[in-house]
């Protein structure tokens, strides 16, 4: 009965995307690091006043193997470069929308991510978001309240969900042209 592993206690936990570094390539674009040429730059990472953080990167785009190259220390040793080729589409409104292709698994990718030293897309790092890990937080409580209630635990955590949602709603407004009496 319940081997090692069995328990929930023992699951591999996924790491939450907000918990580590962060690369978006809209973030570059906006920057015009996206420019034809060679462009180089650093990103820094900080919690309040301390860094915590900290790479370079020079940006290829010559029309045929864009591709950015990040620079960084892990453990304060000297990781290798890391060289991630751009992918770009023409969004419907014009001009060009570059895209990271994954170190790891070559998919297109808006945001990468640092973790453990290591460059990667969320799907191959086992990253999740924390909205995907809050909306059950409080399941194994709903389920002791229904047990005192005797009512399904989803009936409860519907009923404390609405109630939740009641309190945070603003009073309706009337519409439309006011009634003449």
């Amino acid at each position: 009965m319940g081997g090692y592993g069995s328990g929930r206690y023992f699951q591999d936990k996924k790491g939450k995307v907000g918990a580590d570094y962060s690369l978006d390539a809209n973030n570059f674009s906006k920057w015009q690091y996206f420019k034809q040429g060679v462009r180089c730059g650093t990103l820094k990472w900080s919690r309040g006043e301390r860094q915590i953080g900290a790479c370079s990167f020079c940006v290829h785009i010559n029309g045929s193997n864009d591709s950015i190259t990040f620079s960084y220390r892990y453990n304060d040793a000297p990781h290798p470069d890391v060289q991630i080729p751009l992918m770009w589409y023409t969004p419907g409104f014009g001009g060009r929308r570059y895209l990271f292709a994954c170190p790891r698994c070559g998919r297109r990718m808006r945001t990468l991510h640092f973790m453990t030293g290591e460059i990667g897309c969320r799907i191959c790092l086992n990253l999740t978001y924390e909205s995907c890990v809050e909306n059950n937080r409080f399941n194994s409580l709903y389920k002791h309240m229904a047990c005192g209630l005797k009512a399904s635990w989803q009936d409860v955590k519907h009923y404390m969900n609405d109630l939740i949602r009641a309190g945070h709603k603003e009073p309706k407004r009337p519409r439309g042209r006011p009634k003449k009496y």
